[in-house]
């Protein structure tokens, strides 16, 4: 009995540390689902993000908005490329790293800031300010302003976050107002299968002259 108690709590210690996180994880939940919303020109636009291992893995569906592509999936390879994936046509198509393939959604500008480990200088870089608090999808989120340059033209942006997951993003341009609010958040584990290509599926490289140089950024990624 002392030999089975012994080894039920070495097997508890051992669980508990292998569920510490990342020191570079972007997220503070270990998996989940993030439903966002926003309006395209009078469409909504769904997106569900997956994540796992504290958001080191990523995987985001989207639905419906302009370019009218259907339901997509995107990944991310170990080299930064993102894999843009339609399950029911058995396509996929791979985008350069940094290149069209995520699309001009609203956020875009902040997603390569670690909001889980948000330093001083990183504040300094990006003109980060700490705004106070406010309650996103039933939860707690810490809200900052930053100023971005897009194309050349200063925009504010607006952000809050979850244990360093955006919940909402607000951006001010010339043109008005827009950005995405989360709808559901779910801490759930993730099927890994969410962040492969699936069997038999091809995947093609991304071909930017097909589309006069513009690489189709508008499409799906928003």
């Amino acid at each position: 009995m002392k030999k089975m108690f012994m080894a039920t709590a070495l097997l508890a210690v051992v669980s508990l540390a292998g569920a510490q996180v990342p020191a570079n994880a972007p997220y503070g939940v270990k998996s989940g689902v993030i439903t966002m919303s926003m309006d395209m020109m009078g469409q909504e636009m769904i997106t569900e993000t997956y994540f796992d291992d504290y958001g080191l893995k990523i995987a985001q569906v989207s639905e419906g908005g302009f370019g009218g592509q259907g339901k997509t999936r995107t990944i991310t390879d170990k080299d930064g490329a993102q894999i843009r994936i339609n399950d029911e046509a058995k396509t996929a198509t791979k985008f350069p790293a940094g290149g069209p393939g995520g699309g001009m959604r609203a956020g875009r500008a902040t997603s390569t800031i670690n909001w889980n480990n948000l330093t001083d200088q990183v504040k300094k870089d990006n003109n980060i300010k700490e705004v106070g608090k406010e309650t996103v999808a039933g939860k707690e989120c810490t809200k900052y302003t930053m100023t971005i340059d897009m194309m050349g033209n200063q925009m504010e942006q607006t952000v809050w976050i979850y244990k360093g997951i955006q919940l909402k993003n607000l951006m001010s341009t010339e043109m008005g107002e827009f950005g995405q609010t989360c709808k559901k958040f779910e801490e759930k584990a993730v099927d890994a299968a969410m962040f492969t290509v699936p069997a038999g599926v091809k995947v093609e490289e991304f071909d930017a002259s097909q589309f006069g140089g513009f690489g189709g950024g508008f499409g799906g990624g928003f």
